[in-house]
């Protein structure tokens, strides 16, 4: 842990304490760290951080996110998980139906789908619903051999840059020429970081917005890119519009993960989507968060938005919260069959 060490206090060095990180600091305003008393080295709040990345994005002379990312480490105790060294990912798999209820229909190899951890773990079924999606809109593609995690949670900081690189280019070098398309921000940001072209699906279905499908009646959305992909609000939102919703937010923010932090951002995040039928979100561990809050609004991945705009809403069955769609939807099941199924009038 020595090498961790080195680093915090290397970057600490950098750092002329100008307050940027602070100001766009989600943890801080609800009570929890302030990444430039950690950067000047008062660790005490370090357990506070939730990891967004915002302070880095903001600060021009050091990297504070890295530094708390290093010190969560220490003060965690955390080391590379043995799931990791058995698997690829950095969590164990939900047992749940939708693996073997929604098994995703890869439709050609044009584009190489990396899910990440958290959906290849905790929501399968995004994955099912992002193949139907590129469907719609043409595009052939299928699940990227052999991917792993993006090495992007706290436990890998034990491992070298050069270690953790290493399983990123090896993503890159499996997708070869064609297009590597993630669905988590996290994950696109890492990858391209260590030069591995990547993008993520909100930009890619930007990209495709004129081949998007409609709804048939307008839905009204709460547009929540998270942390990781704030910068894409513009895109997902254009994206969200061209399918016929109305977005009824403004202001978007972190949901702070699990940290003890969350639930005063949550509270916030709610109130703001207030009026929305569902929260859209381009961040995986959102849309584990925002539908594991009780009385909280339903939430869907962008990749659903797009499969239930193209018809198919299977997904929904297996979400926490229900969505309370304003028209009637026909759900056809994996297995064959189908089932007329009113989700609400």
């Amino acid at each position: 842990m020595n090498s961790l060490q080195d680093e915090i206090e290397g970057l600490r060095r950098k750092c002329i304490g100008c307050g940027k990180c602070s100001k766009v600091c989600p943890s801080l305003k609800h009570g929890g760290c302030d990444p430039m008393e950690i950067m000047v080295g008062n660790d005490e709040e370090i357990i506070h951080c939730i990891g967004c990345g915002n302070c880095s994005k903001v600060c021009r002379r050091s990297d504070p996110y890295t530094v708390m990312r290093d010190l969560l480490c220490l003060a965690k105790g955390v080391h590379v998980s043995e799931v990791f060294k058995e698997t690829g990912y950095a969590m164990p798999q939900v047992d749940m139906p939708a693996k073997t209820e929604l098994i995703p229909e890869w439709s050609g190899d044009d584009v190489q789908i990396m899910p990440g951890c958290v959906i290849k773990c905790k929501a399968p079924y995004v994955e099912y619903a992002t193949a139907v999606a590129m469907k719609d809109i043409g595009i052939g593609c299928k699940e990227l051999p052999g991917n792993t995690c993006c090495m992007h949670p706290i436990q890998f900081c034990e491992m070298t840059e050069f270690e953790r690189r290493g399983y990123r280019k090896a993503m890159g070098d499996t997708a070869g020429e064609k297009m590597l398309v993630t669905l988590c921000g996290g994950c696109s940001d890492e990858l391209l970081e260590s030069g591995v072209d990547a993008t993520h699906i909100v930009s890619f279905l930007h990209r495709h917005i004129d081949s998007l499908p409609r709804f048939g009646k307008p839905l009204k959305v709460a547009i929540e890119p998270g942390c990781s992909k704030s910068v894409s609000y513009d895109e997902m939102r254009a994206v969200a519009e061209r399918m016929g919703c109305d977005v009824v937010n403004i202001k978007r923010g972190c949901c702070g993960k699990y940290a003890d932090v969350s639930e005063g951002l949550m509270k916030d995040r709610e109130a703001e989507c207030q009026g929305a039928d569902v929260i859209v979100v381009g961040c995986p561990m959102c849309l584990v968060r925002y539908d594991d809050y009780p009385g909280g609004l339903p939430v869907v991945h962008v990749s659903e938005l797009v499969a239930m705009a193209a018809g198919d809403f299977s997904t929904l069955r297996h979400h926490k919260i229900a969505m309370k769609m304003p028209w009637r939807v026909r759900l056809d099941l994996c297995h064959g069959k189908s089932l007329n199924i009113i989700i609400d009038c």
